[in-house]
């Protein structure tokens, strides 16, 4: 009779019995959300599970389950549990799935379900396949409490992203943001926050161009010293791993009225002569400084804005724009604006 006809075969039936099994514990003592894998998709997880709390809350927190039916996974056994024995076509698969995996078998005679979390490092070779104990103790029914610590805690990411949200829009909405580096980690020549920071950043290409000209840096801690700050060694030791650690400086850093950023940088990189202790009528000391390494930090620098011009598809105009306000704020004179051999590449 079965010629011409489709075949329920016998593993099938075996197969969907186990997996009714499992199903309504999960279901009707975990109140949890079971849903069964396609058989043609079937590659050693049959099925996944939605962990629910009792207000209905679903929580994002998933495990998946290897489910098989039958007497043959009861004969082998030691002191501890039961013996499993599986492929090697489904080890690689199991072990990269990215939930927590139980494998799940089932006694056609008792219904009894004994379950084992799937870990690599609790497997042993068998023959040419691998084997797991899967312990006497471990029946899925009573075990809903077990399961669910071995999950991680779920987290509520959306109150944090609202505070990350909130920042953001701020450094959007800002004209201007100042950061402030301390001096222990001046001392510590650690960059470890404002590269964190500019990370953050760079997160978005939308968030990295509003911050385009916005980050002006200061240093807490000196405010007692007369000295300026290029005439202090540890500056003078932190400014080099500073750029270095900063190939986006010239993108980002405040060029605007009153920068001292850049300027900073350059003096703290220079050889510096001091004119004159005594201030002009613009409350300014009149120093002179070498523009020999100013000009070894343009050369490497104007490729982290060429990257982050192109990385933003920004027109040449705009490149062209930030590199004469870098120029600029360096103290130096800018190239003319009609000789396009002299913008900085």
């Amino acid at each position: 009779m079965s010629q011409g006809f489709p075949t329920y075969s016998k593993a099938a039936q075996k197969g969907d019995r186990g997996v009714d099994l499992v199903s309504r514990v999960i279901h009707e003592e975990f109140n949890w959300l079971f849903k069964r894998n396609h058989q043609e998709h079937d590659f050693g997880i049959d099925a996944q599970v939605d962990v629910i709390l009792e207000d209905g809350t679903v929580t994002g927190q998933m495990l998946a389950l290897q489910i098989k039916y039958g007497k043959s996974f009861f004969e082998e056994k030691n002191q501890w549990g039961y013996v499993f024995r599986g492929e090697l076509k489904h080890f690689n698969y199991l072990a990269n799935y990215p939930t927590l995996v139980l494998i799940a078998i089932c006694h056609p005679t008792s219904n009894d379900i004994y379950w084992v979390v799937f870990n690599p490092e609790s497997t042993s070779r068998a023959g040419s396949n691998w084997k797991i104990t899967i312990p006497f103790e471990n029946k899925l029914r009573g075990s809903k409490q077990r399961i669910s610590e071995l999950l991680p805690r779920p987290s509520d990411i959306l109150d944090e992203v609202q505070q990350y949200w909130a920042l953001n829009e701020v450094l959007v909405t800002s004209d201007h943001v100042h950061f402030i580096i301390h001096r222990d980690e001046v001392e510590a020549l650690s960059v470890l926050s404002i590269r964190n920071f500019v990370d953050r950043i760079l997160r978005t290409k939308e968030l990295a161009a509003h911050c385009q000209g916005k980050i002006e840096i200061s240093f807490h801690g000196y405010d007692d010293d007369p000295r300026e700050l290029y005439e202090i060694p540890e500056m003078r030791r932190y400014i080099p791993i500073y750029v270095g650690a900063l190939p986006e400086l010239f993108f980002f850093a405040y060029t605007g009225e009153r920068a001292f950023t850049l300027s900073t940088i350059g003096l703290c990189l220079s050889t510096v002569e001091i004119q004159t202790r005594k201030p002009n009528k613009a409350n300014k000391i009149r120093v002179k400084f070498s523009t020999k390494e100013i000009a070894e930090l343009l050369d490497s620098h104007f490729l982290g804005l060429n990257r982050m011009t192109e990385w933003l598809n920004m027109p040449t105009a705009e490149n062209q724009r930030i590199s004469f306000d870098v120029v600029r704020a360096f103290g130096l004179d800018e190239p003319n604006e009609h000789d396009q051999s002299s913008v900085p590449a």
